[in-house]
């Protein structure tokens, strides 16, 4: 994860904005890679900027934030199939600076760590109601899903 620093406010009492970079993948042998931000103010996926390659395959997600705290959702998909999902709550900080100050990590390889139900309740709520933006999210949570159906 690289910040970038925007250029600042003039006025005396406006918050400055960051620059979180993050890298994006997607092969065509399965391979993917993203990482979705969500305010825990508005419970929604954060607006962001896609840059890729020509072919599309690689490249960066931008997102230009302010100072608070955020869920982190991100997931990562070998070309052999092997998922990766890690949760966590960042701070992003006035100086530019990222604080993680909780992570799970959900699924490592073929072993499901983690489920729905074992992250707090509030996690939960803001996973659920933004599965549609959560690339991978079936597969993350696939037995979570059966249960609900």
């Amino acid at each position: 994860m690289r910040v970038r620093k925007m250029t600042e406010n003039k006025t005396p009492n406006a918050q400055k904005t960051q620059i979180l970079t993050f890298p994006y993948r997607r092969t065509g042998m399965g391979g993917f890679d993203d990482t979705i931000l969500i305010s825990f103010h508005s419970r929604k996926v954060m607006k962001s900027m896609l840059r890729t390659s020509r072919t599309g395959h690689h490249g960066n997600r931008l997102y230009r934030l302010l100072p608070a705290r955020y869920l982190m959702y991100e997931v990562s998909r070998s070309n052999g199939g092997n998922l990766y999902c890690t949760i966590s709550i960042i701070t992003v900080k006035e100086d530019g600076g990222i604080v993680r100050e909780k992570e799970w990590e959900v699924v490592r390889e073929k072993e499901q760590i983690l489920q729905l139900e074992d992250l707090p309740k509030e996690i939960q709520e803001i996973l659920l109601s933004n599965k549609d933006s959560l690339p991978l999210f079936e597969y993350v949570f696939l037995q979570d899903l059966e249960k609900e159906e």
